[in-house]
C-alpha cells in the first residue's frame, strides 16, 4: 500500500487504506498515536525509531494513527498543533541526535478533516551504522519483526562491512559499465574515435538493497530519460532493463535504465573539430548536461528511487581534446588532454529538489573538467552555480 511509493505520492487515501486493511506494524512500518514530546526519554525514543529504520531496511513512521495489537485501527489527527513547526522540531532533533546524518530522510504532513498526520520516510542507509548520541548516549539500534532492539557486536560488524560493500559495489558497477562502453559492449555500440561522455546515476539505498523495478514502470517513463542532447529518440526493452536511444544507422547516444534504478547516459556528440583539433562543445556541454540531469532526476523520483544519488561523469577517446576559449580569454591556450579516458570526482546528490534544478551539481562537475585544463572554474556558471 505504501512501499514502492514516493513520499510525495502518499496521501489521505493511502493512509485510509492502512486502516481499512488493518495493516500491521512490521520491520519497515510503525504507527504512533501521539507526537513525540519534549522530554528526554521521548526524544530518545524518536531517535531510536529513526536510526533503527536506517540501520535495517528503511521504513515509514506515521504519527497520528492508533493501533490495536500492532494493527492500524483509526486515524487520530494531531489537533491544535502547528504541524509545520512540529516538523521542524522533529527534524532538528533527528539532525542533532543521530550520527552520522541520515541522508535522504524526508517528512511531510497530510491533512485530514480535523487535523493532520505526519509521515516520516527513512531510507535504508548507504553508510550505516547510525548511532543515537543524545545527552552522551552512544547506542546503535535496528529493527526486526518484534520491534526495535540494540545492536549486538556481531550485528555492528556486519553493518560496518555492509557500508564498505555498498561503496565497493557501486564503484565496481560503474567501472565495469565504463569498460563495457569502452569495449563497444554497452547497451548499444557507439561510434569509435568520436569522444564519448558518460553519466552514471546510482540510487545508493536501492542499489544496496538489490531493489528491482518492474519493466512496465520503466517503459512508462521514457520521456524522462531522453539521451543527452537529443531531440528525438527510440526505445526498447533489453535484458538490463530499458533503453532510450537516438535513432539512425549509427547510435550517437543512449540512456540505459537498469532494473535496480541506476542510469547510464551516453553521448558521442559533445566534441567539435576545428583547425584539425578537437574541442569540447562549449557552452553546449554544460547546457546539455544540466538539462539531462534535471530530467533524469525527475525520472528517478517518478520511479521511487531513494536518494542519495551517486553521480559520476566520465569520458573516453578524448586524447588531445581541449577547451576552446579563443574568443573568451585571448592569449591563453589550454593544454590538450593527454590521456584516452577521464573520470571526474563523483558527487553525491543528497535529495530531490523541489524546483528540479540541479545546475549547481553540474557546475561542480564542470569546474572539475575545467580544472583539467588549468582553469579555476567553468566560466559558464556564476559563483552561485547558476548557468550563464
Amino acid at each position: 500500500m505504501l512501499f514502492g511509493k514516493n513520499i510525495d505520492d502518499i496521501d489521505l487515501t493511502s493512509i485510509k487504506s492502512l486502516i481499512d486493511a488493518s495493516a500491521s506494524e512490521s520491520v519497515n512500518l510503525e504507527f504512533k498515536r501521539d507526537c513525540y514530546g519534549k522530554a528526554y526519554a521521548v526524544k530518545k525514543e524518536l531517535l531510536k525509531d529513526i536510526s533503527a529504520f536506517a540501520n535495517t531496511l528503511g521504513g515509514i513512521l506515521i504519527i497520528g494513527i492508533d493501533e490495536d495489537q500492532g494493527a492500524a485501527s483509526s486515524i487520530v489527527p494531531l489537533p491544535g498543533t502547528d504541524v509545520d513547526n512540529e516538523l521542524q522540531r522533529l527534524e532538528s532533533i533527528i539532525r542533532s541526535g543521530i550520527e552520522p546524518t541520515i541522508v535522504g530522510l524526508r517528512m511531510r504532513r497530510i491533512d485530514v478533516d480535523s487535523g493532520s498526520v505526519i509521515v516520516i520516510h527513512v531510507p535504508r542507509s548507504f553508510n550505516p551504522p547510525h548511532r543515537v548520541i543524545i545527552k552522551n548516549s552512544n547506542r546503535f539500534y535496528a529493527r526486526n519483526s518484534a520491534g526495535t532492539h540494540e545492536l549486538s557486536l556481531s550485528e555492528l560488524r556486519t553493518l560496518f562491512g555492509e557500508q564498505r560493500s555498498i561503496e565497493e559495489r557501486v564503484n565496481t558497477f560503474v567501472g565495469e559499465r565504463f569498460l563495457r562502453i569502452q569495449g563497444k559492449d554497452g547497451a548499444l555500440p557507439l561510434p569509435a574515435s568520436t569522444g564519448i561522455l558518460v553519466m552514471h546515476l546510482v540510487p545508493l539505498p536501492d542499489f544496496g538493497a538489490n531493489r528491482r523495478i518492474d519493466i512496465s514502470i520503466l517503459e512508462s517513463r521514457t520521456q524522462s530519460f531522453i539521451p543527452i542532447g537529443a531531440s528525438g529518440y527510440s526505445q526498447r526493452i533489453n535484458l538490463d532493463g530499458f533503453c532510450v536511444f537516438r535513432g539512425g544507422e549509427v547510435c550517437h547516444g543512449y540512456t540505459q535504465i537498469f532494473r535496480h534504478g541506476s542510469v547510464e547516459a551516453t553521448t558521442a556528440s559533445m566534441l567539435v573539430e576545428r583547425d584539425g583539433k578537437r574541442y569540447f562543445k562549449c557552452p553546449g556541454l554544460p547546457q546539455n548536461f544540466t538539462k539531462a540531469l534535471s530530467l533524469y532526476m525527475i525520472g528517478l523520483r517518478e520511479l521511487g528511487a531513494s536518494p542519495p544519488i551517486f553521480l559520476q561523469i566520465s569520458a573516453l577517446d578524448i586524447y588531445g581534446v581541449s577547451i576552446r576559449v579563443k574568443d573568451i580569454m585571448a592569449g591563453y591556450v589550454p593544454p590538450p588532454f593527454n590521456r584516452e579516458e577521464l573520470h571526474l570526482p563523483p558527487t553525491i546528490i543528497t535529495e530531490y529538489r523541489e524546483d528540479d534544478n540541479y545546475e549547481s551539481v553540474i557546475a561542480e562537475q564542470m569546474d572539475f573538467l575545467w580544472n583539467v585544463f588549468g582553469f579555476e572554474q567553468c566560466i559558464y556558471f556564476d559563483e552561485n552555480g547558476k548557468l550563464i
